[in-house]
């Protein structure tokens, strides 16, 4: 029953997803936008229930893996190092020479991996684990095509092959997961929007409504904070008046919209959801305006735009969980 309580209400929250754009907006919908946002709903809602969208980081446990095998490819190069001082045979001593080359080669690659993992070049990523293993073996090889016998590190590659394994499978969760979120978002309105407050529920699922919507908040005070940081740096930095003029007046949007998340914060803690909402969603209309002041006639892109854009994302993942918190 517990089960069914707790997918009962990921597919609400799922479905509220949809609309948080919509959520902060006047009464003046169009009916056919309506009706799509309903129809949407059910869609996702459907979709939820038949996938169960796994809740485990795998992107976190795919980088503990392949950081635990580049500890111990590093093991392994030491080891290799350390018995090519006392080699006297020329067979043992180019078997140990190209080893050395090989778990190199191996660590290089792992730590490219885990570049092209945060990247989301997980194709790449997977190369690069195989070729790894590839180059492990080659090391095994060597030893018995030279000396018609294993290496002393066989026991040793084999912990290197299995954090490696272990790598490539929670890499390929992760796809898979991801590829799940894509699709039931796919028929959406705001689909970022969705995959982002999807993957954001998931993350902390174990937190209850009102941790996540404390969580969804100081993350956006997180980011608003940031933006106005980054004014202040580029109001130093930067010469054009014109520029400098507009910067200023975002700056002041920003401390107001920094002001008015922060003011929600007590309210939440107070269970006035309303309000908590009200503060919430004003911030965006802050960010708007800086926008706006930078855009003017020439309609110009605001070099805080991909700032603002992830900063209204947050924002509006904010509202969901306190429109949910408030419809309990």
């Amino acid at each position: 029953m517990g089960s069914l309580h707790g997918l009962l209400s990921f597919c609400f929250v799922l479905v509220l997803v949809l609309s948080s754009n919509h959520l902060t907006a006047k009464a003046h919908k169009k009916p056919t936008n309506q009706i799509k946002v309903e129809a949407d709903f059910k869609i996702i809602a459907e979709l939820a229930g038949k996938n169960s969208i796994p809740n485990a980081d795998f992107k976190g446990l795919a980088k503990l893996a392949l950081t635990k095998a580049i500890s111990n490819g590093n093991v392994i190069c030491q080891r290799v190092n350390s018995l090519l001082l006392k080699s006297s045979d020329m067979y043992t001593t180019r078997s140990l020479t190209g080893c050395s080359t090989n778990y190199k080669d191996a660590v290089g690659l792992i730590n490219k991996s885990l570049a092209a993992l945060d990247a989301k070049k997980y194709d790449d990523a997977k190369t690069c684990i195989t070729d790894a293993l590839a180059n492990s073996t080659k090391c095994e090889d060597r030893f018995e095509e030279l000396l018609q016998r294993n290496s002393p590190f066989t026991f040793m590659k084999a912990k290197f092959g299995l954090l490696c394994m272990t790598g490539l499978k929670h890499i390929n969760l992760l796809v898979q997961k991801e590829r799940l979120i894509t699709e039931g978002c796919s028929q959406t309105l705001d689909k970022e929007l969705c995959i982002s407050t999807v993957g954001f529920f998931l993350e902390n699922k174990g937190l209850g409504l009102h941790g996540l919507a404390k969580l969804a908040v100081e993350k956006a005070l997180q980011d608003g904070t940031r933006i106005h940081n980054h004014i202040s740096v580029l109001l130093k930095t930067t010469s054009d008046k014109c520029v400098l003029k507009k910067l200023k007046s975002c700056s002041a949007f920003y401390l107001t919209a920094i002001g008015k998340i922060k003011a929600s914060l007590p309210a939440l803690d107070c269970n006035r959801y309303g309000d908590a909402s009200t503060w919430v969603g004003a911030a965006i209309g802050s960010a708007e305006t800086c926008e706006g002041v930078f855009a003017g006639k020439s309609n110009k892109i605001s070099p805080l735009t991909p700032m603002k854009i992830e900063f209204s994302k947050q924002v509006s993942i904010s509202l969901v969980v306190i429109k949910k918190l408030a419809g309990n």
